[in-house]
């Protein structure tokens, strides 16, 4: 699930390229294509490491604590 923010993607040339053709060709089922490659991909990708559970504390909590005492 997505994490619901604002979030920016960037497109190299070749997917400028192909947006600029689905435009122009008016294709309705290569645009939901690139936009589920192109767009939604990237953004799952790239919030991949941001989405945590509360629980994950990142390694071992007895081990942190030792090292504070």
């Amino acid at each position: 699930m997505l994490e619901i923010k604002k979030t920016a993607i960037g497109l190299d040339e070749k997917e400028l390229l192909e947006l600029e053709r689905i435009i122009t060709d008016s294709n309705e089922k290569e645009a939901l294509s690139f936009l589920r490659k192109a767009v939604y991909n990237k953004i799952t990708r790239s919030q991949q490491e941001r989405l945590k559970s509360h629980l994950d504390t990142g390694g071992n909590p007895v081990e942190r604590f030792i090292k504070k005492v």
